[in-house]
């Protein structure tokens, strides 16, 4: 992870903090200036509440910019150590090392807008519209309605045109392209909950959860599909 930063480092990509020393078992990291969007209350099956600025169509579009931005910034990169948390292996042709775990939660937001992402312990290697695909998950955010309104959202969004403003944004050549990338991007999620000491009860809780969001996914593709 730390060799990952500094290569983001030397390439003058500004959305992520440096590394600064490691302190017997603690790292040192620059400290970004700015606002979290974590929700302390959210749990598998309720949607994670976001603040105002967060919701906008405007944060959404800055979030696909700068995921796009830390993309480019990661395709020169290749690597020395690849011990990482999860997926310990090097990049396959035409994947990249990327955060691992892009969400509301992990981005620091300046002005209202996305400016920087933070926790990079889930580094690794991923396919890059698989990557775009799990953030449009938490971004846009896709989720059934109940979920929207406990996330804050009130009228509901236009979910297809918020994803197409994502996509967009990031600038994906063929945005259909995230469809199927939708499905695969819950996969090294579900290897997450399986990885995490949690109580049998509560990987039963976070595996239900996922599956309940591949089934609605299922509901909606025609509709996203119509929209892209």
């Amino acid at each position: 992870m730390h060799e990952y930063l500094r290569h983001l480092e030397s390439v003058d990509f500004a959305g992520a903090p440096r590394v600064l020393d490691v302190e017997e078992d603690r790292e040192v990291l620059t400290y970004l200036d700015g606002e979290v969007a974590v929700d302390p209350a959210w749990q598998p099956g309720r949607g994670h509440r976001l603040p105002d600025h967060a919701r906008r169509d405007e944060a959404l579009i800055a979030a696909g910019r700068l995921i796009s931005e830390l993309h480019q910034a990661s395709r020169g990169f290749h690597p020395m150590h690849t011990d990482y948390r999860f997926h310990p292996c090097p990049p396959r042709p035409g994947q990249i090392i990327s955060h691992g775990d892009l969400g509301p939660w992990n981005t620091v937001y300046r002005q209202g807008l996305p400016a920087a992402f933070i926790d990079f312990d889930s580094a690794g290697p991923v396919d890059p519209v698989d990557e775009l695909a799990a953030a449009a998950w938490n971004f846009v955010p896709l989720a059934p309605g109940r979920l929207l309104q406990e996330a804050g959202f009130d009228p509901l969004p236009d979910l297809p045109a918020r994803l197409r403003l994502f996509v967009d944004a990031y600038g994906l050549p063929d945005r259909r392209a995230i469809l199927p990338a939708l499905q695969r991007s819950i996969l090294p999620a579900v290897e997450r909950v399986t990885a995490r000491p949690l109580s049998p009860a509560e990987t039963a809780d976070s595996l239900e959860y996922l599956a309940r969001e591949l089934r609605w996914l299922h509901t909606v593709v025609p509709v996203l599909e119509r929209a892209l």
